[in-house]
């Protein structure tokens, strides 16, 4: 008894409910590590090696400075499969740039003990990947200010860019004529473009509709123009009568199904047969690797037509549900409502795109891009352009949101939220808007049911 009452202490209250704010900030940049990237093991600098001049020294711990490249890669909505064991990472932007992140330890030499922050292009335009590559580092080394990034919107940062020779040939074929008439002349060559078999020749009728079908860069009309093409396979979007000039709209729909085709199949026009023939073995398996070769190389660039025909559907789709709002001039009734500039109804193009959707590739579309948010693990850049499609499809159509509901939308999205909030910023932002559209009109379809 005596020894159990020596041994009672007073209980601090005020430790309890007053916790040391460091041991917070501690705490906290430990649930972010363990959810993020955590290295284990450093690797020395090989000996003759050339460092890229895009890599940066540091004296700092290695925790902290996986830490802060690894949220400074979530603000910047850049997917990456973290290899801890080497202290590697894979990046991949929005806009296609493939980057090989590397930490590296230094023993003497040139550089004192400390950790070297490496960034390697491997893919993609080497503009977009320098605007990347600053910010990583500045993070790296604890220049990069998370808190005021953070506060950016959306579109601030990582806004898609495309080839500038989209950009030129656009720009090459504008001619005195009207804004119309140069939107018809720009679709069209897009079309020219996508109906070739060469796959750069199709990148870029994909990256010229990208362009085309946003208003920051080619105008609201040509947008508003090259977005009914898209989804309604005309250039003739309101109800009045055909004016000015006369074209056909074959091509128009073919670029429709085009799109269609490659959201929904993965694919341009049938797939190629192979042939079984016996006779053939011998020849084939001499040439089986550079076959394999040739099938990768394809199927890694039907996957960049894939993000590229979601980003122009999103476009598209953003456009007409948003043309007042692109208006520069509202007030300008001629400018805002031109022969072919007229916008039908947001509804009525949500359902007419979903039926012929549905018509064209035999798929809906809803399930499609409903599956395609699901992959938000491995896939999170698509399954952010497919939020973005659905949130503007569920504001415009009650059928699309009781639809959703049945193909269980709801714990789909929830999961890709969850992906975003670890790692995508932009798939966050796209899954609380869509979250807010089927719980704010949830309510008001019940009581019209």
């Amino acid at each position: 008894m005596p020894k159990r009452n020596e041994s009672e202490e007073v209980i601090d209250k005020a430790a309890f409910f007053n916790p040391d704010p460091q041991k917070e900030a501690a705490n906290d940049a430990d649930e972010k590590q363990l959810s993020n990237w955590t290295p284990t093991n450093l690797r020395m600098v090989p000996a003759f090696y050339p460092l890229e001049k895009s890599s940066r020294f540091i004296d700092d711990d290695l925790s902290n400075v996986a830490s802060r490249v690894s949220e400074c890669l979530r603000l910047l909505s850049v997917q990456a499969i973290y290899n801890n064991e080497t202290a590697t990472a894979a990046l991949l932007t929005g806009e296609n740039v493939e980057m090989h992140l590397s930490l590296w330890r230094t023993s003497g030499g040139k550089h004192p003990d400390g950790i070297v922050v490496e960034l390697q292009r491997r893919k993609g335009c080497s503009i977009v990947f320098h605007r990347y590559s600053r910010h990583i580092l500045d993070a790296a080394i604890g220049d990069f200010d998370f808190e005021t990034f953070a506060e950016k919107t959306d579109e601030d940062f990582g806004d898609r860019s495309y080839s500038k020779k989209a950009e030129r040939l656009l720009r090459t074929e504008k001619s005195a004529a009207t804004e119309e008439e140069n939107a018809i002349i720009a679709i069209e060559i897009a079309h020219g473009l996508l109906m070739k078999d060469r796959m750069d020749a199709r990148q870029l009728g994909l990256e010229s509709l990208c362009l085309l079908t946003d208003p920051t860069k080619t105008g609201i009309t040509t947008a508003l123009i090259a977005s009914h093409v898209v989804l309604l396979g005309t250039a003739q979007c309101g109800d009045e009568g055909q004016e000015g000039m006369m074209f056909d709209e074959a091509p128009f729909q073919e670029i429709r199904e085009t799109i269609l085709s490659l959201v929904q199949l993965r694919r341009i026009g049938d797939e190629e047969e192979f042939s079984d023939d016996d006779e053939e073995d011998e020849r084939l398996r001499e040439v089986l690797s550079e076959e394999m070769d040739g099938h990768r190389e394809e199927t890694e660039h039907m996957s960049l037509l894939h993000n590229l025909a979601l980003a122009v559907m999103a476009n598209a789709l953003d456009v007409i549900e948003n043309y007042d709002m692109y208006d520069s001039d509202p007030e300008d009734v001629d400018k805002k409502m031109p022969a072919r500039g007229r916008t039908a109804s947001t509804e009525f193009v949500a359902k007419s795109f979903m039926d012929d959707a549905n018509g064209i590739t035999k798929l809906e579309l809803l399930s499609t891009l409903i599956s395609e948010l699901g992959k938000a693990e491995n896939k999170p850049h698509n399954a952010r352009l497919s939020a973005k499609c659905l949130s503007s499809l569920f504001r415009a159509s009650k059928d699309a949101r009781k639809r959703a509901r049945d193909l269980g939308a709801k714990n789909v999205v929830n999961t890709a939220l969850d992906v975003g909030t670890r790692t995508h910023a932009k798939l966050e932002t796209e899954c609380k808007t869509m979250v807010k559209v089927l719980t704010e009109t949830a309510d008001a379809d019940a009581q019209e049911e």
